[in-house]
């Protein structure tokens, strides 16, 4: 999968995001490649779209000023039959609006906007999307951050930049419930799990508050955790019930959403679901799991990296189908084992060491706070030298 990127263009304020590259292995038409769109609300060329193919992923580019049309469902907008694969969006200053729809089918991790947007529709993205402007106040979405250069004394939605890319100003603690099986807690126990541990220390000394919770049970899951009639199932409905979260992390049991991707996301879906019921303003986050030299024996896998591609499909897919997010764990263990030579697995080659679950609590901070880990120095009293590459690598993988 081609890596995704954030560019911005101060000349002309023209914006470049990264995206989850969500992309399908069917193929899709290739007369698409530098199509253009007339997407201006009076039909008038003022403000035109256009599709580029570029190394078998598209591009969309947006622009010209003014008003843009809105669509009444995502199958209307005119590059929708090539959403899957694309991997970059350009947006120009001088659009005054973003139009229902327009990337509804495209799981951004976020976007920022330029200075010359001021309305943005219900549906304009994906409800996983999180929003940086420059511009006006958007009051008909949530999780939306208003550009400020240095900090403002009260507390808000606001974002600075730094190295090309947006970070939250936080001022509040951050409340995270991880719930999943060993995955999440080896090299500690169920009472003391490893990575909410290292997790909470991480962030910490990066100046970021967080109360770190969890549900963590060897084998268990999302379907177990789904149903308020078993036993952890009963204590994930009285958190979500009697507790107010920022992030709510969901790992799966470690084959399953390649073995049985059915029941995996409707466990997605049921989760999913109960959390927007019980939570306000809270993020829904798949911790996308990994490859592992143990897990593809006997298996078509011939890598690592082949079982973690198959899983992190799966998971993209099921956030997608639920209008969640991912965290690329298992994608930052291929990057680590395969190509940093790096062996983070435990004796068993199947679950995280000590420093694999570190790495793993460091990716989860990079992704959720969108800080450079790379500055932390609590190493947990592991290895300080296999701390600060696993640290630098979560920084550039993720």
């Amino acid at each position: 999968m081609r890596k995704s990127f954030i560019s911005l263009a101060l000349t002309t304020i023209s914006l470049v995001f990264s995206i989850c590259s969500c992309g399908s292995s069917q193929d899709q038409p290739q007369s698409y490649d530098g199509r253009t769109y007339d997407i201006s609300l009076n039909q008038d060329r003022s403000v035109i779209a256009t599709s580029k193919l570029e190394n078998n992923y598209y591009s969309i580019t947006i622009s010209g000023s003014g008003s843009a049309i809105s669509y009444t469902k995502k199958e209307l907008v005119p590059w929708n039959p090539i959403s899957k694969r694309v991997n970059k969006v350009t947006i120009e200053n001088g659009i005054s609006n973003i139009g229902d729809y327009y990337f509804y089918a495209i799981n951004l991790d976020y976007i920022i906007l330029p200075e010359s947007v001021s309305q943005v529709e219900e549906h304009s993205f994906n409800a996983s999307t999180i929003i940086y402007t420059y511009g006006s106040t958007l009051t008909s979405i949530n999780r939306v951050y208003y550009y400020r250069a240095t900090k403002p004394e009260t507390p808000g939605n606001y974002f600075y930049m730094e190295d090309g890319e947006p970070h939250v100003y936080i001022y509040n603690t951050s409340s995270v419930l991880f719930i999943g099986n060993s995955f999440t807690f080896r090299q500690g126990t169920e009472q003391d799990p490893a990575v909410p541990r290292y997790f909470h220390n991480i962030a910490s000394n990066l100046g970021i508050d967080t109360t770190v919770d969890f549900v963590v049970r060897s084998s268990y899951t999302l379907t177990k955790y789904a149903n308020p009639n078993d036993e952890l199932g009963a204590v994930v409905e009285s958190k979500l019930t009697t507790k107010k979260y920022d992030y709510v992390i969901l790992q799966e049991q470690s084959t399953t959403p390649i073995n049985n991707y059915n029941t995996f996301l409707t466990a997605v879906i049921a989760l999913k679901t109960r959390i927007d019921q019980t939570q306000t303003n809270c993020q829904t986050i798949l911790y996308e799991t990994w490859g592992s030299p143990a897990g593809i024996e006997g298996t078509s896998f011939k890598t690592v990296g082949e079982m973690e591609l198959a899983l992190r499909t799966a998971y993209e897919n099921a956030a997608r189908e639920a209008s969640c997010s991912v965290n690329y764990i298992g994608k930052a263990y291929t990057y680590a084992f395969e190509s940093l030579n790096f062996n983070i697995f435990s004796e068993d080659n199947r679950h995280q060491s000590n420093l694999g679950a570190y790495y793993s609590a460091a990716c989860h901070v990079r992704s959720i706070f969108n800080v450079k880990v790379a500055n932390c120095t609590d190493y947990c009293g592991l290895d300080e030298t296999g701390c600060k590459t696993l640290l630098g690598a979560a920084d550039y993988i993720i």
